[in-house]
């Protein structure tokens, strides 16, 4: 009986520094030189035209501010394959799920706006190619009574891209 409990013994640590050994070399791969880092700021009057707020690793997110004052973001790929995924939370701390894990060149924008009504939000989304390319970007937007109630709507945050 105690040969076996050795024998399992041994056995368990073997597999465990094998997987060990494996998570770290799929870890190794991982590549984080040649970060940037950048932030962005869309401040406009209701009615305004489209402005990008970044254009890096074939993602493209632009913003305007529709009539009524409300901030209108979309992102688009030119990307032959990659993903798209996040969350946006509204004022009233409402989820809104962003996904699309077919984000290519031919795919419509993807709204990074809420579908509530509540622009009071913020969000992050996160960008991969299937060449290894990331972007990640925190954004937060508002409506038309924002920065002490001046008649404007705000798209702002930043973005890091490999």
């Amino acid at each position: 009986m105690r040969r076996r409990i050795k024998t399992r013994g041994l056995a368990a640590l073997i597999t465990s520094i094998v997987a060990l050994a494996a998570l770290a070399a799929g870890t190794s791969n991982a590549q984080t030189t040649g970060a940037v880092t950048r932030t962005f700021s869309f401040i406009a009057k209701p009615n305004s035209k489209t402005s990008t707020l970044l254009n890096n690793n074939s993602l493209l997110i632009n913003a305007r501010c529709d009539a009524k004052g409300s901030p209108v973001a979309f992102a688009f790929s030119s990307a032959s394959s990659a993903d798209l995924f996040g969350r946006l939370f509204d004022g009233l701390g409402r989820v809104h799920i962003i996904k699309n894990s077919a984000f290519t060149r031919t795919s419509k924008g993807v709204s990074l706006s809420p579908s509530s009504g509540d622009f009071d939000s913020t969000g992050s989304v996160l960008f991969e190619t299937s060449s290894g390319r990331v972007v990640t970007v925190n954004y937060a937007l508002d409506n038309a009574t924002t920065l002490n109630r001046t008649n404007v709507c705000t798209v702002y945050g930043s973005y890091i891209a490999t």
